[in-house]
């Protein structure tokens, strides 16, 4: 294997590193201080929002399943019941789709 020289590779890198590095004034980063402390002051208000949001949440999830239990539920059969009517749909020889037809020509 030929071994390669990389002292060019890592020069010019360094340089790369140190061009990328932003000069940043201590103004800067102390307004920067300044917003966050005064966004923490600030942050009861919205997590009592978010608690808000979460209990409405919660009321709404839990009126959904009150909702849901009142509705009436299909009448239950039995299973006699069941195989008779199973068995008279699949002795039927024409479609449930002409079905509307003869209704038509009922006296």
């Amino acid at each position: 294997m030929k071994q390669t020289d990389q002292s060019d590779f890592e020069a010019w890198l360094r340089e790369k590193t140190r061009a990328a590095e932003p000069e940043i004034s201590a103004e800067f980063l102390a307004a920067q201080r300044r917003a966050i402390y005064r966004r923490l002051g600030q942050s009861q208000h919205r997590f009592s929002l978010r608690w808000a949001l979460s209990l409405a949440m919660v009321l709404l999830v839990l009126a959904g399943v009150t909702l849901e239990r009142r509705r009436p539920s299909a009448p239950s059969i039995s299973d006699e019941q069941l195989f008779s009517d199973l068995s008279a749909m699949e002795q039927r020889t024409e479609p449930k789709a002409i079905q509307p037809i003869h209704s038509l020509f009922e006296e």
